[in-house]
């Protein structure tokens, strides 16, 4: 399905995904980022509840946040409000880049996108999802490549 790959031609690299967050209850819902993880295509975090989204935002910088509209402690929209300062710094602040990214890379490639998924389809969820400027509002299911799609640079 994915071939293994650790270097900068794996679609997925072509296409700034390196470290995916997913902050759902419910891992088992994401087979397909498992096995590309498995298979080494792409790293995948899982957090269960908003709250560890959180703790881990403030230290860790991912490509990819999916976040489900419904959490155990909150709803995905007021996480949002709290990650999303915290991901895009991730961008220019080398405490949460790491090692990663030095300071001769800011500002090259893609930015960190936020992508909120939910259940079932709504007008409104939509509209206020993309009102607040995340890179997409998704509707259940998601696959992997449904997100490499939606990141890969489009030609003008």
């Amino acid at each position: 399905m994915f071939p293994p790959s650790h270097d900068d031609q794996s679609p997925f690299h072509a296409a700034g995904i390196r470290e995916i967050v997913i902050v759902d209850s419910d891992y088992a819902r994401y087979g397909d980022f498992i096995e590309a993880a498995r298979q080494g295509a792409v790293s995948v975090h899982f957090c269960v509840d908003a709250r560890s989204a959180v703790r881990l935002a403030r230290r860790f910088r991912a490509d990819v946040w999916l976040v489900n509209t419904t959490l155990p402690d909150m709803s995905g929209f007021d996480l949002l409000e709290m990650l999303a300062p915290h991901v895009m710094q991730g961008d220019v602040d080398p405490q949460i880049s790491g090692a990663r990214r030095s300071l001769d890379g800011v500002g090259k490639g893609m930015r960190s996108g936020i992508f909120l998924v939910s259940d079932t389809y709504c007008i409104e969820d939509e509209q206020r999802a993309l009102a607040s400027g995340v890179s997409g509002y998704l509707v259940r299911p998601v696959t992997i490549d449904v997100i490499r799609t939606a990141r890969e640079p489009v030609a003008v």
